[in-house]
C-alpha cells in the first residue's frame, strides 16, 4: 500500500469518528454505539495487556468509553479519537494498578505484622492470634467486612463488589479504602498494648 492510500485511509476514519462525535454531540445519544463496536476490541486488548486480569479489562473498558463519553465535548476533534480513548483507557488501567499495589502492600505488611506475632509461639498462642484477627475484622461494618474479604480474598473487582453489596461502584471502593484504614489503624492499636 502506498504512502497516499495510508493517509487517505488515516483522514477517512478521523473524518468518520469526527461525524459520529458530532452526531452523539447535537443528542444522537445512540450514535456513540458506533464508536464503541468500533474501538471495544481494541480497548480491551490494551487493557487486558497492562492489567493481565480480563474481568479487570472489562472494567476498565467499559470505565474508558463512559469517560469518553461523557467528556467528548472536551475532545479536540483535530486529534485522533482513537489515540485521545487509547490515552482514557490506559490511564485508568495505571490507576487500577496503584490501587492494587496499595492494597496489596498493605496486605503484605498485615500479614507480615501477624507472621511475625507467631514466631515462637505455641499453638495456644496462635489461636489466641487468629482469635484477636477475627476481632479485628468484627470492628469494621457489615459492608466494609464484606468488601475486603471479597477483595483480598476472592479477588474481586470493585464492580463485582458493588453488586454483591448493592452499591455503586464508587461505594464500593469507599468500603474497601475505610475497612483497609481501619484495620490499619486496629493493628496499631493492639501493637500498642
Amino acid at each position: 500500500m502506498n504512502r497516499i492510500n495510508i493517509v487517505s485511509i488515516v483522514k477517512t476514519s478521523l473524518m468518520d469518528d469526527n461525524k459520529v462525535i458530532s452526531r452523539c454531540l447535537s443528542g444522537e445519544k445512540e450514535a456513540f454505539e458506533l464508536i464503541v463496536k468500533k474501538y471495544q476490541a481494541n480497548i480491551l486488548f490494551l487493557s487486558w495487556s497492562i492489567l493481565g486480569d480480563e474481568e479487570e479489562a472489562k472494567d476498565v473498558t467499559q470505565e474508558a468509553f463512559i469517560q469518553s463519553y461523557l467528556n467528548l465535548n472536551r475532545f479536540d476533534r483535530n486529534r485522533s479519537f482513537k489515540n485521545w480513548l487509547y490515552s482514557i483507557a490506559y490511564k485508568r488501567c495505571l490507576d487500577r494498578k496503584k490501587k492494587e499495589r496499595s492494597l496489596k502492600g498493605f496486605l503484605k505488611k498485615f500479614i507480615k505484622e501477624l507472621e511475625l506475632s507467631h514466631e515462637g509461639k505455641n499453638r495456644e498462642r496462635r489461636i489466641e492470634d487468629s482469635e484477636i484477627f477475627n476481632s479485628l475484622l468484627k470492628r469494621l461494618n457489615k459492608n466494609e467486612r464484606t468488601a475486603i474479604c471479597l477483595k483480598i480474598n476472592e479477588g474481586y473487582s470493585a464492580r463485582e463488589i458493588s453488586e454483591i453489596l448493592d452499591c455503586a461502584e464508587s461505594t464500593a471502593w469507599v468500603h474497601i479504602f475505610h475497612a483497609k484504614r481501619k484495620l490499619k489503624e486496629l493493628l496499631e492499636e493492639k501493637k500498642d498494648v
